[in-house]
């Protein structure tokens, strides 16, 4: 309508600009997402070209099931009883067929408009992830929780931008769209913030992604036998990098070399020693309840500390249990000389939540602060507040759900009370705060919508393998979003659902047929 009244291509730049807030607001803000969403339908409508719309549908069946997803959640309040909440979830979830249907059924984009979204956005992720570390003074102080370090948006989402900022600036440079001297600083530096982030989804996802990347280039080399050895050396530094975590997690989790026949019975102040050699909890290698003196501890703590011994610490735990973990980690005794000999630095530290020596070192810190949360679970601890142990409670749920409704799911309004009548049933420790859906994009679809829903979704990601010819960065988006559907529910938020769609529809239905020629 507008390219004739203008007599130039007005819905074009309109869908660019659209496209372009987008972008941006996937990585700032709900409202900007919210102002591409129906600024991109609205200029869709308007344009009206529905020949073309629904010529270019019938090609593309990866769209198709989108369409069908997004019904099907309509027609499943049918069965729910919360109407309320299905048509508050459908509205939250409007971007998840909104983007791929203006995309799949419009013209292609043209390869420099591609390319301007891509510059955008890395450099939107660069300035976000250089904002974040600057507000929260990374270098000059102590943060009791770096995963915090995300200001606009959840840093489990953050993550998954951070790893498409990094193989985008790959794919610039390797399609010459980028200067090295340009790309090469924004590479290293979103490598770090991604290391220092200390979120496993990131980590994995950063892992797989490494993995397909190397395997994408070895295969383009020419001379078979250089590809071939290539291909070994990728093995052995798979193999090498699995020995290195697994020498991380028995560095970690592998209590000290220690006979209990030998263990000290009383401190340099002649005050006997605690020793439960029947708990075999452990904390950076070292056994927590050996070595401890209370009384000790606590009149030399309540001596230099103003947070009492018997109180909480800043984040809400037991302040001798911090305590005692803390000197555990650095492999000291629980007594009074432990306390006295702790600098005004790790006082602090540990005054703030923190539990071990290893804070802030990126995967390590990962590693051991889940390898400490499984080894309290298996004991009969509490799971509130330790996110590994959290997310098998959800999973659990999640699974009970499905065991009675695996054909037909609960239907979408009604899967937060399925959720919290599964809690109920499983006697769940989570306080109600804490429980939440299955932390699985799968699971989530299937307890919604049963197993043609499940089923339905997983073609989402064959489909395309079939429809066009892969190149690196589609290849790259549909595994990144793949593997943060295996760990998180992705679609079930408005940023989550945003970039599922915006990533999806630029990697399938950019209207390259041969995306190596270009």
């Amino acid at each position: 309508m507008f390219d004739k009244w203008l007599n130039l291509p007005a819905h074009l730049y309109l869908r660019i600009t659209a496209l372009t807030i987008l972008t941006v607001g996937i990585a700032l803000s709900n409202v900007l997402m919210s102002i591409g969403a129906i600024w991109i339908i609205a200029n869709w409508l308007i344009q009206g070209e529905y020949k073309l719309y629904w010529t270019n549908l019938r090609s593309k069946k990866s769209v198709w099931w989108v369409i069908i997803i997004y019904f099907l959640l309509a027609f499943s309040l049918i069965w729910s009883d919360d109407i309320g909440y299905g048509f508050k979830d459908l509205r939250i979830k409007l971007p998840f067929i909104v983007i791929p249907l203006v995309l799949a059924t419009s013209a292609p984009l043209a390869r420099k408009h591609f390319y301007f979204l891509l510059y955008m956005f890395i450099g939107i992720v660069s300035y976000t992830t250089l904002y974040n570390f600057v507000r929260f003074n990374y270098f000059l102080e102590f943060q009791s929780d770096i995963r915090e370090m995300s200001t606009f948006i959840s840093h489990v989402r953050l993550s998954l931008l951070v790893n498409f900022g990094i193989f985008i600036t790959v794919f610039l440079l390797y399609r010459k769209k980028l200067k090295p001297w340009i790309g090469a600083p924004i590479l290293m530096w979103l490598l770090f913030y991604l290391y220092k982030s200390q979120i496993i989804n990131g980590y994995i996802v950063f892992v797989v992604l490494v993995v397909l990347s190397l395997t994408f280039f070895i295969l383009k080399i020419g001379r078979p036998q250089l590809r071939g050895v290539l291909m070994l050396a990728l093995f052995f530094g798979i193999a090498l990098t699995g020995y290195f975590v697994v020498t991380i997690v028995q560095s970690i989790a592998i209590p000290e070399t220690q006979k209990f026949s030998d263990l000290e019975l009383y401190s340099v102040n002649n005050n006997p020693y605690y020793h439960d050699t029947t708990n075999l909890q452990s904390e950076n290698g070292h056994f927590v309840w050996v070595y401890v003196q209370q009384a000790e501890m606590e009149r030399e703590w309540n001596r230099r500390s103003k947070i009492p011994y018997d109180s909480l610490d800043n984040k809400g735990q037991p302040m001798f249990g911090t305590l005692m973990r803390y000197l555990t980690s650095n492999g000291a005794r629980k007594d009074s000389l432990a306390v006295a000999n702790l600098t005004q630095e790790e006082l602090l530290e540990i005054e703030s939540g923190q539990t071990g020596i290893t804070l802030n070192q990126g995967l390590k810190s990962r590693l051991a602060s889940f390898l400490m949360e499984y080894d309290i679970y298996k004991n009969g601890g509490d799971p509130n507040g330790n996110s590994l142990l959290q997310r098998i409670e959800h999973i659990r749920a999640a699974i009970g759900i499905i065991q009675n409704n695996w054909f037909l799911g609960v239907g979408n309004g009604d899967v937060p009370e399925a959720f919290k009548k599964e809690y109920l049933a499983m006697d769940s420790r989570l306080l109600d705060q804490n429980q939440h859906r299955s932390h699985n994009q799968f699971l989530t679809i299937w307890v919604s919508l049963g197993i043609l829903g499940l089923i339905l979704f997983t073609l989402l990601f064959v489909t395309p393998f079939f429809e066009i010819k892969m190149d690196y960065f589609a290849l790259m988006v549909l595994f990144g979003l793949l593997i943060s559907c295996l760990f998180q529910d992705l679609i079930e938020t408005q940023a989550g659902v945003t970039i599922f769609a915006l990533f999806y529809s630029l990697a399938i239905y950019r209207g390259e047929a041969n995306p190596e020629a270009h």
